[in-house]
């Protein structure tokens, strides 16, 4: 009889062990824990009263972009509490970026206008890559590539949206883009050289071994100075 193995060697991060690593984590850093899952409570609390009936456009802008900042900070605790710090750094990146743009839209409505603009840009910009690529690879069809044309067509020299910088200036968090946002893009968003430390452990030998599972090492990480 085969037997089909659960552990992390064989499965990662879905294998079942890890929820007992989760629990063990999350009593190794209750205090951490307890911290962010008070605010997250009290902002959660704010958000399911908030009555959006007279707000102008860029007032509901604003405050979509903040819950989706509080679900990526929520998902990036459920990650880090199961080890997975890289990957917890990556949605906390995002939830910086959804507070640029949210908090840009309080401080400045023209937010709004920008960003609208900036969809037909990219979906424009998408259709002519997807053209260019598609044809020359043959993965689409003489009618795919005219409803492409019609995308492509449908907005008349569009202008590309704020970018996150520019936002993160207009909210007065120039800094929080400089140090936090940076170092995530640097250490857990892109493929850079910094984006390999977490896999990868240097032994008592002054060899070094791939490592791949839930790591007190990295979550601390998670949990720190992310400025370069």
């Amino acid at each position: 009889m085969i037997v089909k193995r659960t552990d992390i060697a064989a499965k990662g991060f879905l294998a079942p062990a890890i929820e007992s690593g989760r629990r063990q984590l999350r009593a190794e850093l209750a205090a951490s824990m307890a911290k962010a899952e008070t605010v997250s409570d009290r902002v959660t609390a704010c958000l399911f009263s908030a009555d959006v009936s007279h707000y102008a456009a860029h007032e509901i802008l604003a405050l979509s972009f903040w819950i989706r900042c509080l679900g990526a900070c929520q998902g990036s605790l459920l990650l880090a509490e199961r080890g997975m710090a890289s990957e917890a750094l990556i949605l906390l990146r995002s939830a910086f970026e959804f507070l640029f743009f949210g908090a840009a839209s309080l401080a400045d409505p023209s937010v709004f206008d920008s960003l609208a603009d900036g969809h037909d840009f990219e979906r424009r910009k998408q259709a002519r890559a997807m053209i260019r690529e598609g044809s020359q690879g043959g993965h689409l069809t003489a009618n795919q590539i005219a409803l492409l044309r019609q995308v492509e067509e449908e907005v008349d020299k569009p202008k590309a949206g704020l970018d996150g910088f520019a936002a993160a200036q207009r909210a007065g968090l120039g800094y929080l883009y400089a140090s936090a946002y940076r170092g995530l893009s640097m250490m857990a968003s892109h493929a850079t050289m910094a984006g390999t430390d977490s896999v990868l452990e240097e032994q008592p030998d002054g060899s070094t071994k791939a490592v791949f599972g839930p790591s007190m090492r990295t979550v601390a990480v998670a949990g720190g100075d992310h400025s370069i």
